[in-house]
């Protein structure tokens, strides 16, 4: 599940659930009946899909745009994060957005990262236009010190952002070990990532 306060320029504030479930449709369909009587429904696209179709559920857009990230994991949704989270109007953010995590992530000998022990990740987005891009990472990092140890300050590799490293997403005994596998099967580099393990 997905949790999303939008704020979209010139448009009032929203919020938006995104939902799967791999399972029976009665009992899926049960799971999610208490968000019928929220009222003041825009759309409400439940459907049976198939597995092939899920990335349609979030609808992300799939072209460039001009955008500013962060990302962090949240050890828990206590009354105190919930209220930050919550708090005053998301502008000059478009979106704050809380997903559940666990399944399979948390599993272990996940990957390299191993198992992700926070139960959510939080991502924080705004428009990355030259007028709003200081305004933008000051709210999100105000957000995140208001939000203080309920932040892990461990991150998703999948979810760094410029001027963070891999270092941030590893345990230095796991970074150590893939720079050096790096060396060893990929000295020239050929295999590239946005956020290499030797920077």
């Amino acid at each position: 599940m997905w949790f999303h306060r939008f704020q979209f320029p010139q448009a009032p504030e929203m919020v938006a659930l995104d939902v799967a479930y791999l399972g029976d449709p009665e009992r899926g369909r049960a799971l999610v009946a208490a968000v019928d009587g929220l009222g003041g429904v825009v759309s409400d696209t439940r459907a049976v899909m198939s597995v092939a179709d899920l990335g349609d559920i979030t609808a992300e857009p799939t072209a460039p745009s001009p955008s500013v990230s962060r990302a962090e994991l949240l050890t828990d949704l206590e009354d105190e994060t919930v209220a930050v989270l919550l708090g005053d109007t998301v502008a000059p953010l478009v979106n704050i957005q809380v997903r559940h995590l666990g399944g399979a992530l948390a599993l272990p000998g996940a990957g390299a990262r191993g198992a992700l022990a926070e139960p959510y990740a939080l991502y924080l987005l705004g428009l990355g236009l030259p007028q709003l891009r200081d305004a933008v990472t000051a709210e999100q990092r105000a957000l995140v010190e208001a939000l203080g140890a309920h932040v892990s300050g461990s991150k998703p590799y999948t979810f760094l952002a410029p001027g963070e490293s891999a270092a941030a997403a590893f345990a230095p005994e796991t970074l150590e070990r893939l720079r050096m596998l790096k060396r060893k099967v990929d000295a020239d580099n050929v295999i590239r990532a946005n956020f290499g393990v030797l920077s």
